[in-house]
């Protein structure tokens, strides 16, 4: 992507307007990486990509960079690292690294830069939960009890998810294409307005994710 349009789209990103707070500031970064990458894959072709892209390549291979840029300033992380998945982290924070599903070992993205993407997803997650841990919750979508557990990883346990588990970080909402049908809609068209209500349905969906399976199921008794 030219690089004249990211720096003069970038100080416009949606994310600096959400939230005034400088630890988002490398959030829209991470965004519009991880739409290089799904772009350059729907572009790629192949019969392994996510759900999402193998659902809509025509969208994704012709998604404009300023379409990208106004995705990438969602207001949440467009990438997902089980930051809901308790039982996940529980495993790396024991070192019960046999535990963990193989099938994160292959990694959902593809490319060269894919692990260094991998790992400063993980670094940047792991340093807000640390600085601003409620903040993190929300634009990661994570549980209280994720938070804690990341948060007492070291550095090196994050290397070592980025080289051995690069799989652990993947596209959010990879296997449910209409909800990145109304994304990728939104950017296309340019409407703001538009772009912010697909936004606050995103963080919807994060919040739902992060409430107890118990909780919802109470919840949905009550509101029958």
């Amino acid at each position: 992507m030219d690089a004249e349009v990211r720096g003069a789209a970038g100080p416009q990103w949606l994310a600096g307007q959400w939230f005034a707070d400088q630890a988002l500031e490398p959030l829209a970064e991470i965004n519009l990486q991880c739409l290089d990458l799904l772009c350059a894959m729907a572009q790629a072709g192949g019969s392994a990509l996510p759900g999402m892209l193998a659902a809509q390549p025509h969208v994704w291979k012709t998604l404009s960079p300023q379409a990208r840029l106004r995705l990438a300033g969602s207001p949440y992380l467009l990438v997902d690292a089980g930051f809901s998945d308790e039982v996940r982290w529980q495993a790396l924070s024991a070192r019960a690294v046999r535990d963990l599903p193989r099938e994160f070992a292959q990694s959902a993205f593809m490319g060269a830069a894919v692990r260094d993407f991998v790992r400063r997803v993980l670094v940047y997650s792991w340093h807000l939960v640390r600085a601003e841990r409620q903040l993190a919750r929300l634009v990661f979508g994570m549980t209280p009890a994720c938070a804690a557990l990341l948060s007492g990883l070291r550095l090196r346990d994050l290397d070592w998810l980025a080289e051995q588990q690069p799989g652990w970080v993947r596209p959010r909402w990879e296997t449910q294409p209409a909800i990145w049908g109304r994304l990728l809609q939104a950017a296309a068209g340019g409407d703001q307005s538009v772009l912010t209500q697909v936004s606050l349905r995103g963080i919807q969906l994060l919040a739902a994710d992060c409430v107890p399976a118990g909780a919802a199921h109470s919840r949905m008794a009550r509101a029958g």
